[in-house]
C-alpha cells in the first residue's frame, strides 16, 4: 500500500496545485483515498504486495501555447475524462500548475468497485492508451482547444514488442521522466532503484548504472541522460532531501471505540512515533549534517504510516478487545484448514494435467509435419519411412489417446482453466494467511502491553511436540536446549503464520520444564526460561567461534 500512498501524496501536493484545491477524488474521498482503495480491494480478497499493480498513474497534457487555458478548466476535464472512461473505478484526479504547462495527474485503483481489474490492453478502446488519446482530443475538442492531428500513433515497434508506455515520447525522454517522478516520491536511491525494477526496468550496476525500459533492445547509462542524473547527483539529491524534508504529512485517523484498549495501544504507539519525529527534529542544529537520523526519520515516518494502517484496519473489522480478536485469529484458521484442504485438492489435479501440457505442445509442433508425410505416402503409394518428428508425433497421439487436433485444443484448455482456478485458490489461502499474521502481530502486542507480559521466547513450528500438545496447550522445545514447556495457545502470537511465533511468559510465574520423555525436571520462573535460550544460544555461538 505505501507505493499507492507515496503516489498520491506526490500527485497532491499543495505546492503544484494551488493549495490542495485543484485535486478531485471519483468515487472516492480525495482526503482518504489511499485507504478507501484498500478496503476496496480487501473487499474483493486482491493480494497487495510489491509483486502486484495496485494502481495506475496516468497524465494528460495540452499545447502550452493555448492562451484561454485556466488551472480550473483543465482541472475540469481532467475529472470528465475520468467520469467517462473509469466511471466505476476509484481515481484521484490533481492539476499541477507548477510547470510552464498545466497538466494533469490521474491515480486510478487496479480494481473497480465492482472487483474487475482495470484492462489495461494497450488496443483497449475504453481503458487502454488508445482511449485514454481518443477521449482525450474528443474532450479537447468540446472545450474548443487545438489537438496534435499528427501524432504517431500507438503500436508496434521494434520486433513485434508493444510498448506499454507513451509511445510519442523517445526512450530517453521516458527514462528521465520516470526517474523525476520517483525523485519525487523516493527518498534514497535504492529505493529509486528498486521502484524503477518494480516498474519493468531491468537495471545492471557496475562503474555506472544502466537501466532499460521494457521493450528496448539497449540498456542505457544514467549517467548520460546528463549531470543531474548521474548516481553521485542522485544520491547527493536524496541525502539533501532527507535532511530538508520537514514538512511531513502525518496521515489522521479515527478510533472507532475509544473504550478499545487494543486500539488505546496503537493509539499510543502512533502519538509516541509522530512526537519522536517532532521532538527530535527541534534539537538539530541548522549547519550539521546528521545522515544517519535524517534515515532514521525517514524509517520513523514509514512506521507511523504502518501503525495508522493498523488502527484503520481494525477499526474496519471491529476489533476492539483481546477476545474479539481471538475470535476473528480462530475464525482466519478454520478458514485457511479449509481452503488448504482445497488447494492440496486442486494443487493435485492441476499438476496431472499439466504434465499432459508439453505432449499437447509436441502434438501440435509436429502435426504438420505428419501431415505432410502422410500426404506424400499417398501420393507415392509406397511404405515411407517417418522422420524423427513423425514418431514423436504418433508418440504423443498415442500418450494422450486423443485422435484430432480439437481434443488436443480441449486439453489444452482444461489445464489453463485448472492453472488459473489453483493459482486464485493459492492467491487467496496467501492472502487469508497474511491477515493471520497482521493479526497475531497485533495480539503480539496486545500481549506485551494489555496483559502485562514483558519476557518472551521466539520459536518456530518446528519446535512443538504435536504428540504432546492438546486443544489449549502446545508442548514446546525451548530453543537451544533439551528442556519442554507446556503454553496455553494464547499466549503464542505467530507473527508468520504458522511458521514463526513468540512465547510470552510471565517474568515471576512458576513454570515446569521436563525433557523429552515427559519427565519434570525443574521449576523455574519465566524470566529464567528466557535467560535458558539466550544462554543455550550464547554457548553454541562460542563454540563454533572458536572450532
Amino acid at each position: 500500500m505505501q507505493g499507492r500512498i507515496d503516489c498520491i501524496n506526490y500527485i497532491k501536493d499543495s505546492e503544484k496545485t494551488k493549495g490542495g484545491t485543484l485535486v478531485t477524488g471519483i468515487n472516492c474521498s480525495s482526503q482518504f483515498a489511499a485507504y478507501e482503495m484498500k478496503v476496496n480491494n480487501d473487499k474483493f480478497h486482491i493480494e497487495e504486495d510489491n509483486n502486484s499493480r495496485t494502481c495506475y498513474h496516468g497524465y494528460q497534457s495540452f499545447d502550452p501555447k493555448e492562451k484561454n487555458l485556466t488551472p480550473e478548466m483543465v482541472h475540469q476535464m481532467g475529472v470528465e475524462l475520468v467520469k467517462r472512461l473509469y466511471p466505476e473505478f476509484q481515481v484521484i484526479v490533481a492539476t499541477h500548475t507548477d510547470r510552464s504547462h498545466i497538466h494533469n495527474h490521474y491515480v486510478i485503483n487496479a480494481v473497480n468497485m465492482k472487483g474487475r481489474k482495470l484492462e489495461d490492453r494497450l488496443a483497449n478502446p475504453i481503458e487502454g492508451l488508445y482511449g485514454l488519446r481518443d477521449m482525450s482530443d474528443k474532450i479537447a475538442l468540446e472545450y474548443g482547444l487545438k489537438i496534435i492531428e499528427d501524432a504517431p500513433k500507438i503500436g508496434r515497434f521494434g520486433k513485434s514488442k508493444y510498448l506499454y508506455s507513451e509511445a510519442t515520447k523517445t526512450w530517453r525522454q521516458q527514462i528521465t521522466e520516470k526517474i523525476e517522478s520517483l525523485k519525487a516520491i523516493c527518498f534514497s536511491f535504492d529505493e529509486m532503484l528498486e521502484q524503477l525494477a518494480y516498474d519493468g526496468y531491468q537495471i545492471k550496476s557496475g562503474k555506472n548504472i544502466r537501466v532499460r525500459p521494457y521493450g528496448k533492445e539497449r540498456f542505457v547509462s544514467i549517467k548520460t541522460l546528463g549531470d543531474e542524473y548521474s548516481e553521485e547527483s542522485l544520491k547527493e539529491f536524496f541525502k539533501l532531501k532527507r535532511k530538508n524534508n520537514i514538512i511531513i504529512d502525518f496521515e489522521k485517523y479515527n478510533l472507532e471505540d475509544e473504550y478499545s484498549e487494543i486500539l488505546s495501544i496503537y493509539n499510543e504507539l502512533a502519538i509516541r512515533s509522530k512526537q519522536s519525529i517532532l521532538y527530535s527534529m527541534k534539537d538539530l542544529e541548522v549547519n550539521n549534517d546528521y545522515f544517519k537520523y535524517y534515515n532514521s526519520r525517514y524509517m520513523e515516518i514509514r512506521r507511523y504510516h504502518q501503525l495508522v494502517d493498523t488502527i484503520n484496519f481494525l477499526n474496519e473489522n471491529k476489533i476492539f478487545g483481546y477476545e474479539t480478536l481471538e475470535e476473528q485469529i480462530e475464525k482466519i484458521k478454520n478458514d485457511i484448514a479449509n481452503r488448504e484442504a482445497e488447494y492440496q485438492e486442486l494443487f493435485s489435479e492441476n499438476e496431472t494435467l499439466q504434465l499432459r501440457v508439453p505432449l499437447c505442445n509436441l502434438y501440435l509442433e509436429y502435426l504438420d509435419i505428419y501431415d505432410s508425410f502422410i500426404e506424400q505416402q499417398e501420393l507415392s503409394q509406397i511404405e515411407l519411412e517417418p522422420s524423427k518428428e513423425v514418431k514423436m508425433f504418433l508418440d504423443a497421439k498415442k500418450e494422450l489417446e486423443v485422435e484430432s487436433i480439437d481434443e488436443v485444443k480441449d486439453i489444452i484448455a482444461e489445464a489453463n482453466k485448472m492453472k488459473i482456478k489453483t493459482n486464485k485458490s493459492y492467491a487467496y489461502l496467501t492472502y487469508l494467511k497474511n491477515k493471520a499474521s497482521e493479526l497475531e502481530k497485533i495480539k503480539g502486542i496486545s500481549l506485551e502491553n494489555e496483559k502485562g507480559f514483558i519476557k518472551s521466547v521466539s520459536i518456530s513450528k518446528k519446535m512443538i511436540d504435536e504428540s504432546r500438545s492438546t486443544n489449549t496447550e502446545y508442548c514446546i522445545r525451548i530453543p537451544y536446549s533439551e528442556y519442554y514447556i507446556y503454553i496455553p495457545k494464547e499466549n503464542i502470537a505467530w507473527i508468520s503464520y504458522d511458521k514463526r511465533g513468540i512465547i510470552y511468559l510471565i517474568d515471576d510465574k512458576e513454570y515446569v520444564l521436563y525433557d523429552k520423555n515427559n519427565d519434570e525436571k525443574r521449576r523455574t520462573t519465566g524470566d529464567e526460561i528466557e535467560n535458558i535460550s539466550n544462554q543455550e544460544k550464547q554457548q553454541i555461538n562460542d563454540y563454533y567461534r572458536e572450532k
